[in-house]
């Protein structure tokens, strides 16, 4: 079994799938790959926020406005 270590960012995440994404949370825990999934969202933000406030010094939130909703708080699904 893979180890996806998750920090605070991916235990938010997936606490928010569970809380607004319950059907896709549900999907990904039944197919195994929920902790991965996860794990990808909080990497691909992570990698996201660097590139924008390190490289392309963007200030921090507006890179998070920018970023945080692309992979890691995802609409409701009532949305």
């Amino acid at each position: 079994m893979a180890d996806y270590p998750l920090g605070s960012l991916g235990i938010q995440i997936r606490e928010h799938w569970r809380k607004y994404r319950p059907q896709m949370y549900a999907e990904l825990e039944k197919a195994g790959t929920l902790e991965e999934s996860v794990y990808a969202a909080q990497e691909q933000t992570a990698d996201a926020m660097y590139d924008l406030t390190v490289v392309k010094k963007l200030p921090y939130d507006q890179a998070w406005e920018l970023v945080r909703k692309e992979w890691a708080f995802l609409p409701s699904e009532d949305s």
